[in-house]
């Protein structure tokens, strides 16, 4: 006894509480409910999380392996809620306590449960997996569920089709002992729920493998059921429940998703969660009767894959045949005789289909018939209601898949009663597997792969077309919502993915053409899109599954021969009844700019804005860093709304939101485009001006506004970190209207003179997942220390830049940090408006001022002048080697000596693209946020379902070590990557700091099949501006 209860007093408890909750869940309540399918799924982690203190969890894990200990040797019924055994030694399952024979006849039924789940359990396996790419509407994904070996012999673990994955698949097993071996998809039913994945057997060294039983066709309502497996990411969970529902039609899991059909579903309730997918279903014998495959948290109800056609399957398998599975590209639904009546079924069909059985309670009605399938062709329509197959009477999910896959390739006879009719149909069973695909894309940053059957069947539409899994990069056609099909490229119609490839192969790299698709969602609503090719920064790579090794084999396609030339072309601005935007109107241009690799923090990959033509001669274009960030990208700028050319950028400030760009004139022939002419005259408030700016091609649009605010910055720090304007004043606009516009430029309300820009700052994701940005006006007078030796010289200058982060305070703030009066005079003599300190709120621990100036520093003077404002900083500083500054430090006044660090007007110039994770030298908003480095090599991103990505390889962590070889810096980590003797699917650990200072190791599964390892450089003589290197 334990607490008073005895083990048949919780089963009678729980026995009753399970038997309440076995209410059938409505189809509308479930599809509002949450799926627990891939609950387990890895989140990305933005920031690396802090670690729990190592007790906390050590503690718990301990005081459970005791309970769990003591549930053992006294032999509880729920002695196998876990089997973490690593109390005992060297993990070995010979310690376990044996428990005498004669025990489990004496103890009856609830020993009997005892044997059944301990043989069982040593069945079961952790499944690891990762989908290496996005696939038929799964993401790739990097998650955990449950198998179970059904031939230790062969190596054959079932589990679900949405765990074995319809698209490349990685992952391995894990036994109970902890013994992990790689494994493999070898079958994946393009219809139910279930897939089969391979081991060898010969892998397995100190495991004692059991295998389950698979039973069909036997399970009752109200049979005791046993679930084992993965539940909620725990080890192994074993729950109970009892079949409350052995018809239900498959759960409806809504649009854009995996859902079976055709097919009946086991139903009780059972309380499992996420990670339990793939568990065997068992009965008091130790059969699995079912196959764990969802469940709707809200009420504890499970829904469990019968075993018939799985059972098939395996047989097939084992006999190393191929899995025949035929179909008509119709879905029935089993309606009870009730609903049938009521459209169109005769009382003289009622009678016979009772006579043959007189215990069916309903029929097989037609639910969708596909355009152009065999069953639209044979001319069944929805709400027949089917009787007899080849003569012989089908009101069985289980009967109707037999007779399909036995017939692949042959006309079968149906006979279906409509609207009290009976009417005889002809069609030929066609082979599913021919209609689920097999094949995807990767160009440009998208994917792409036939229209599964799945996805037609959901939305009843034929089965052709090519389905945009990740409309990404050159493909950007997010417009059109979910589900993107696309119809023709270049004017071609692309029915199949063959096809597409056999067009878009031909088109030369950068060249622009048209794309035509619809959304599933809308299918009478056509778009259009014109696209640039992309070959210059990823490869196009085909993927084809290959089961008998598990991987998909990569065939990259090679560019055509040639390119085409840019021929120049002339063109027109449009007029304006407003003087001011007619003279600025030839100045101004769209930004267009596309990011292929994620890096430095920046949270989108596509951005347009407005540029300001400065030099026409020599083709130079001022933008905003929120459109161009850095150099790694396509840019490209629109004139006139009608001519679009390719653009490099040359400049990018450190610490103010803009950049230079060049374009080659020659390109724009007699294009009339004028030079701007830039203000020397600060904004002051209630300046009236004119804000100028295009719109996401709604043309240029001009606004009278007038500014307001004028006020020091202050845009908070972001994680992961990147570019942020700093050390400036900006002023805001009177007008909500100019927040339409991410960028612009204002010139005065009765002249073209520019006297500032108008720029945006991408913050944060918000709960829709929504980029929101800050707005504000930048003064031309802060753009003109770089502009005029730009102007002059035609190079930019190298300014020199004070490694810290400023920010302001008050008078009585300084007072309080221990200012003294005389100090106080001096600032107020000083600042008769704008009476303020500034104070240095971060040290850029890269520049040559950290060690020296110190956070909460209160600056004085610069070289014997009192400064209290941002642009007096600039001034001094810019062509200043060395400086002498005066602070308040701690309370006491010093004079200091500091070095300034000279900047390139450059960012990121090499990367390194390795399991996944995108890799280079900390940035400067890295730099800025830290206070030190722990080393050189800083992970930016990491890629969905990779193997960088599956380790927790977060962005922001610092890449220490691989193995034991330090990699201080990027060519030390390139090396240390390059001379590893690993082989796909073999592990290396690698050591991390976070920018929380707390080490961490992780084992990365090297993967160089889906993950090759290359290097992006900057070099401005490749066509791209950057070489590209593979390793692997």
């Amino acid at each position: 006894m334990t607490g008073g209860r005895s083990a048949m007093d919780i089963l009678r408890k729980r026995h009753t509480r399970n038997k309440q909750k076995n209410e059938e869940t409505s189809e509308e309540e479930f599809q509002n409910s949450e799926d627990h399918r891939y609950q387990a799924v890895h989140t990305p982690v933005p920031v690396r999380p802090g670690r729990p203190p190592e007790n906390a969890s050590s503690d718990a894990e301990h005081s459970i392996r005791r309970l769990l200990l003591t549930s053992l040797t006294n032999s509880r019924i729920w002695r196998h809620k876990s089997l973490d055994l690593g109390f005992l030694d060297n993990n070995r399952f010979d310690q376990l306590p044996k428990i005498p024979a004669d025990l489990f006849v004496n103890s009856g039924h609830v020993s009997q449960w005892q044997m059944a789940t301990e043989q069982a359990s040593m069945a079961v396996v952790t499944v690891r997996l990762c989908q290496a790419a996005p696939f038929d509407t799964t993401g790739a994904i990097a998650t955990e569920a449950t198998g179970f070996v059904v031939d230790k012999e062969q190596g054959i673990i079932l589990t679900n089709r949405h765990v074995a994955c319809a698209g490349p698949f990685v992952g391995e097993a894990v036994f109970q002992n902890r013994e992990e071996i790689n494994v493999h998809a070898i079958y994946r039913d393009p219809v139910h729920d279930f897939g089969f994945l391979k081991y060898s057997p010969g892998d397995v060294k100190y495991y004692n493998v059991q295998e389950i039983k698979l039973a069909s066709g036997n399970i009752q309502v109200g049979t005791d059921i046993r679930i084992i497996g993965n539940d909620s990411g725990e080890e192994l969970s074993i729950m109970s429940g009892q079949v409350s529902r052995v018809d239900r039609n498959a759960p409806d899991f809504g649009p854009m998703t995996y859902n079976d059909f055709n097919t009946f579903y086991l139903q009780a309730a059972a309380s499992s969660s996420g990670g339990s997918s793939g568990s065997p279903v068992i009965d008091i014998h130790g059969c699995a009767v079912g196959l764990q495959a969802a469940g709707r948290n809200q009420s504890g109800i499970d829904f469990f894959l019968p075993l018939d056609r799985v059972k098939r399957a395996l047989e097939l398998i084992q006999d190393k045949k191929s899995v025949s599975r035929g179909d008509i590209q119709v879905q029935f639904l089993y309606k009870p005789f009730d609903y049938a009546r009521n459209v169109g079924l005769s009382q003289e069909t009622e009678a016979r289909f009772r006579t043959h059985n007189n215990k069916e309670i309903g029929v097989l009605v037609v639910e969708t018939v596909l355009p152009e399938g065999p069953g639209d062709l044979a001319g069944m329509v929805a709400g027949d209601i089917l009787v007899t197959i080849n003569n012989r009477i089908v009101t069985d999910f289980g009967e109707l898949d037999d007779i399909f896959d036995s017939n692949i390739g042959q006309e079968v006879k149906l006979l279906v009663e409509r609207d009290g009719e009976g009417i005889e149909l002809v069609a030929c069973v066609e082979d599913i597997h021919e209609i689920t695909p097999h094949q995807y894309l990767e160009i440009g940053g998208a994917v792409l792969h036939d229209l599964s059957y799945q996805l037609a069947r959901y939305y009843c539409v034929p089965v052709q077309g090519v389905f945009v899994e990740r409309p990404w990069g050159m493909l950007p056609l997010e417009d059109a919502g979910e589900g993107v099909i696309i119809e023709s490229v270049d004017d071609e119609p692309t029915p199949s993915l063959a096809d597409f490839i056999h067009v878009v192969r031909k088109i030369p790299d950068r060249e622009r053409f048209s794309v035509v698709y619809y959304s599933l969602n809308d299918i009478n609503e056509v778009h259009i899109h014109i696209v640039e090719n992309e070959r210059h920064w990823t490869d196009m790579n085909l993927y084809t599954r290959n089961d008998s090794t598990g991987i998909w084999d990569r065939e990259t396609i090679d560019l055509p021969e040639g390119r085409s030339e840019l021929e120049p072309q002339t063109t027109q601005f449009s007029t304006s009844d407003n003087l001011v935007t007619q003279g600025i109107m030839p100045s101004l241009v769209q930004v267009h700019f596309y990011i292929p690799w994620m890096i430095n923090g920046f949270p989108v990959n596509r951005r347009t804005g407005t540029g300001l033509v400065i030099d026409s001669q020599r083709g130079l274009v001022v933008v905003s860093r929120s459109i161009v960030p850095f150099e790694l990208g396509d840019l490209s700028l629109t004139i006139a709304e009608s001519v679009t050319i390719p653009a490099n950028v040359v400049y990018l400030h450190p610490t103010l939101n803009f950049a230079v760009a060049q374009y080659d004139p020659l390109l724009l022939g007699d294009t009339p485009v004028i030079s701007a002419r830039i203000s020397s005259t600060r904004v002051a408030e209630g300046d009236s001006l004119i804000l100028h700016a295009y719109n996401n091609g709604k043309g240029l649009g001009s606004i009278s506004t007038t500014a307001t605010a004028l006020e020091p910055m202050s845009i908070p720090k972001h994680s992961p970190p990147r570019f942020r304007s700093i050390n400036a004043d900006w002023f805001k606009l009177d007008t909500r209207v100019a927040k339409k516009y991410n960028t612009g430029f204002l010139t005065d309300a009765d002249q073209c003179i520019v006297r500032g820009m108008w720029v945006s700052y991408v913050d944060d994701e918000d709960e829709d997942e929504t980029n929101n940005e800050y707005f504000y006006g930048l003064d031309a007078c802060s753009l003109l220390p770089v502009l005029v030796p730009l102007l002059e010289t035609g190079q930019a200058p190298r300014l020199r830049v004070l490694g810290v982060e400023l920010t302001t305070i008050s008078l009585i703030e300084a007072r309080h940090l221990g200012l003294d009066q005389t100090w106080m005079d001096r600032i107020r003599d000083k600042c008769s408006r704008h009476r303020q300190m500034l104070m240095i709120n971060r040290v850029n621990c890269q520049s040559k001022c950290s060690g020296v100036l110190k956070p909460l520093d209160v600056l004085l003077y610069i070289n014997g002048d009192i400064v209290t404002q941002f642009t007096e900083i600039d001034q001094l500083v810019r062509r200043s080697d060395t400086l002498t500054l005066t602070v308040l430090q701690g309370k006491k006044i010093r004079d200091v000596s500091v070095d300034t660090d000279e900047d390139r007007g450059v960012d990121t110039q090499r990367l390194v693209h390795w399991a996944g994770a995108i890799v280079h030298e900390p940035h400067m908003a890295v730099s800025q946020q830290c206070r030190s480095l722990p080393s050189k090599t800083y992970v930016s991103y990491n890629t969905y379902g990779s193997p960088a990505y599956t380790a927790e390889m977060a962005p922001t962590s610092f890449i220490t070590h691989v193995g034991d070889v330090e990699t201080p810096d990027v060519d030390a980590f390139v090396a240390a990557v390059r001379s590893l003797n690993k082989a796909d699917g073999e592990h290396v650990y690698v050591r991390l700091v976070g920018m929380d200072m707390i080490p961490e190791v992780v084992s990365v599964k090297i993967n160089t099949h889906y993950w090759p390892t290359a290097e992006l450089i900057r070099d401005p003589s490749a066509p791209s501006g950057w070489k590209r290197i593979s390793y692997s």
